[in-house]
């Protein structure tokens, strides 16, 4: 039924600072977001709180970065963002090579977003990666968009992470 119902979202397309974005709006989530044209993106029957996944596609064969970015949605009825995002830096630690980076807050389209940035090494391949995270919370679900980039380039894409990050918007 989740498939049936991806046909139906709206899809619109931009450009901005020479790199076009297609609107991805989700009217069961109630969530819209720009992805980068040419990425690939869908759901994880799976994982039912991971609503979306993107990832950008390799250029040629010699390619071997995956940029990518995922939104989770996790009830959480009674909690305020604060007390969220201090659960959910409670399990980041587990990751291999964990380290805290950066934290912060800002506004996107009107709503109060946690961020942080973290690096830790990838269980499957060894590689250490930066995790960009946002975390957002309304009607009682939090919100959790994660970008991820191998950590050599991570300071090439993190302008095009703000640019995604800045685009999400949660609608009735």
């Amino acid at each position: 039924m989740r498939n049936i119902l991806l046909l139906f979202f709206a899809i619109s397309i931009f450009n901005a600072n020479g790199q076009s974005f297609i609107t991805y709006k989700d009217s069961i989530n109630h969530f819209s977001i720009n992805i980068p044209v040419g990425w690939k993106y869908g759901v994880n029957k799976k994982n039912p709180s991971l609503i979306l996944l993107a990832q950008r596609t390799p250029t040629n064969k010699t390619d071997t970065s995956r940029d990518n970015f995922n939104i989770n949605v996790i009830e959480t009825p009674n909690k305020t963002l604060d007390k969220t995002f201090s659960d959910f830096l409670k399990y980041l630690p587990d990751a291999k090579n964990y380290k805290l980076i950066n934290t912060g807050d800002t506004i996107f389209n009107g709503l109060k977003f946690k961020w942080l940035i973290e690096t830790h090494q990838n269980d499957y391949n060894d590689a250490q990666m930066h995790n960009y995270d946002f975390v957002t919370l309304k009607d009682g679900k939090t919100y959790i968009l994660t970008m991820v980039a191998f950590s050599y380039i991570f300071d090439n894409v993190k302008t095009l992470f703000d640019k995604i990050a800045s685009s999400f918007i949660l609608f009735d």
